[in-house]
């Protein structure tokens, strides 16, 4: 499924236009992102979780060169399945 057969099916769902279901989309996509920057999560429940997973940087060996270097430290989204989620 993608992002304009989610938009559709949302609006047969809720009874509203599809524009309407097309920013019900975009605005909570963008609040998860805005959450994920400060570091919070965002909690689902019965469907899941989204959290900021932070990895440091660390020593690593270039492959190419065999030369030992440093890796950048950055912060990736990662979703969580909630219990009930997981049986399906």
């Amino acid at each position: 499924m993608n992002k304009k057969e989610l938009v559709g099916a949302l609006a047969d769902q809720c009874g509203c236009t599809q524009a309407q279901a097309g920013e019900f989309v975009n605005a909570f996509c963008d609040t998860v992102v805005s959450e994920l920057k400060k570091g919070n999560g965002v909690a689902l429940p019965g469907f899941g979780q989204f959290v900021a997973k932070h990895r440091p940087s660390r020593q690593m060996r270039n492959p190419a060169t065999g030369e030992m270097m440093m890796s950048k430290a950055k912060t990736s989204a990662q979703f969580k399945p909630s219990v009930g989620l997981k049986d399906l």
